[in-house]
C-alpha cells in the first residue's frame, strides 16, 4: 500500500477539458470516495492514476515518487470494474492467480495467496466453480479477491456496486468496507451513490465538472457541507436564500420572506445576502400548536403530498410566503396513520442545525 498524491492533474482531449487541476491526497491506507453525477471526470481520475491515460499536465504519485513515466502493469495497482470482467472460462481460483502467474509467482506460493485472498473475502471453497455458478455478489468479491492478491499499492474500484441490486448493494456495502479494512489497502472508490460513498469512505472528494469541488469526512460533508451545490447533491435538502435582519445574542435572524425568518446560530452582518439549507430530517413535527409556540423557528405549514417510505415518511408541504419543503419523519411518528393532504402540521427546526452559505 502507498500514499496516493495527485497534483494539478489536467486531462483534455481536443481541446476539451475534461479534467481541470485535480488536487487530492489519499493517506496511506485510507479509501476515499469520487463521488459525482455521470461526465464529472471521476472515471478518468481513475485511468490516470492506473496509466491508462497520460494526463495534459500533473503528476501522479506513489510514496513521494512520481508514476507517470510507468506503464500500467509496473504500477502495481489493482482495478475493479462495474462488470468485473471475469474470465468466463477460468476457475474462481483461477482467475484470481492470474495476475499472480502473469508476475511469474511461483506455483506453491500462488496457491497460498490465492486461499489467502478467497478467505478474506469469504468464498474459501468457491476455488472451482466456475463465474457462471457464482451470484452476483460472489462475483464481485471474486473480482476483489484478484485485485487484492498481488498486493497492490493501490486500489482501484470504478463504480464496484453499480452491477447489483439494491438488496445486494447493501449487503456488499457491509462486506467491501470490511475486506478494505482487514486489507489495510490505499483505496479509491468511483462512484455517483451518495449513500455508497458516504458509507465506503473515510473521506469523500466531490466532483463537478472536472473539478474537486469540496473534500471531507462523510458526516462533515452531510451535515456542514461548504457550498449549496455540495449539499444539494448529498441527499435530500430544503434551499433557501434571504437576508439578515439582526444579529443578537448570538443568533442571526434571516428574513426569508413577508412572514417567515429564522434564527440561525452563525455570526452573520445585519443587511447580508446569505444562502440556507435545512436537511428534512432535522425538522421535528406536531400536529397541533400545543408545545410548539414556545421554540425557536416555528413553521405552520400545510401537507401537500405524503410518501411512506418504510422506516421514514416523506411529507411534501407548503410553508408562508410560497415556501415548499420536503420533511423526513420517523414512519412510526403517527401510529401508522400520517397527516392526511390538506391537514395542517407545525414544524420546528432547531437554529444548530440550520447550514449557512454566504
Amino acid at each position: 500500500m502507498a500514499r496516493l498524491d495527485i497534483r494539478k492533474l489536467c486531462f483534455s482531449v481536443a481541446g476539451l477539458d475534461i479534467l481541470r487541476d485535480i488536487d487530492l491526497t489519499v493517506e496511506n491506507g485510507q479509501s476515499l470516495a469520487l463521488l459525482g453525477p455521470s461526465g464529472c471526470g471521476k472515471s478518468t481520475t481513475l485511468r490516470c492514476i492506473a496509466g491508462f491515460l497520460r494526463p495534459t499536465r500533473g503528476d501522479v504519485g506513489f510514496d513521494g515518487h512520481s508514476v507517470l513515466g510507468l506503464p500500467p502493469h509496473k504500477r502495481n495497482v489493482g482495478l475493479v470494474f462495474q462488470d468485473y470482467a471475469l474470465f468466463p472460462h477460468m476457475t474462481v481460483a483461477q482467475n484470481i492467480a492470474y495476475g499472480l502467474r502473469r508476475r511469474g509467482v511461483a506455483a506453491q506460493d500462488r496457491a497460498a495467496r490465492v486461499a489467502e485472498a478467497l478467505a478474506l473475502v469469504r468464498l474459501d471453497d468457491f476455488g472451482e466453480r466456475m463465474p457462471a455458478q457464482l451470484s452476483g455478489g460472489q462475483q464481485q468479491r471474486v473480482a476483489l479477491a484478484r485485485a487484492l492478491v498481488i498486493r497492490p499499492r493501490v486500489l482501484l474500484l470504478d463504480e464496484p456496486l453499480g452491477a447489483l441490486d439494491r438488496r445486494l448493494r447493501d449487503q456488499m456495502q457491509v462486506e467491501l468496507k470490511r475486506i478494505q479494512r482487514e486489507a489495510g489497502t490505499t483505496t479509491i472508490i468511483v462512484t455517483h451513490d451518495q449513500e455508497e460513498a458516504l458509507s465506503l469512505s473515510d473521506r469523500v472528494a466531490v466532483m463537478s465538472e472536472g473539478r474537486i469541488t469540496e473534500v471531507g469526512r462523510p458526516g462533515e460533508l452531510y451535515h456542514r457541507p461548504g457550498s449549496r451545490e455540495v449539499m444539494e447533491f448529498l441527499g435530500a435538502s430544503n434551499l433557501f436564500t434571504g437576508s439578515v435582519d439582526r444579529f443578537e445574542g448570538g443568533r442571526a435572524h434571516i428574513r426569508l420572506g413577508p412572514s417567515l425568518g429564522l434564527d440561525v446560530s452563525a455570526p452573520l452582518t445585519p443587511g447580508a445576502r446569505v444562502h440556507l439549507g435545512i436537511r428534512p430530517e432535522n425538522f421535528s413535527i406536531a400536529t397541533g400548536e400545543r408545545g410548539a409556540a414556545d421554540r425557536a423557528n416555528t413553521i405552520p405549514v400545510r401537507v401537500a403530498e405524503t410518501v411512506f417510505k418504510g422506516n421514514h415518511v416523506e411529507l411534501y408541504v407548503e410553508a408562508p410566503d410560497g415556501l415548499r419543503l420536503i420533511v423526513q419523519s420517523r414512519g412510526d411518528l403517527f401510529a401508522g396513520a400520517t397527516p392526511e393532504i390538506g391537514q395542517a402540521v407545525t414544524l420546528t427546526v432547531a437554529p444548530e442545525a440550520i447550514v449557512i452559505f454566504e
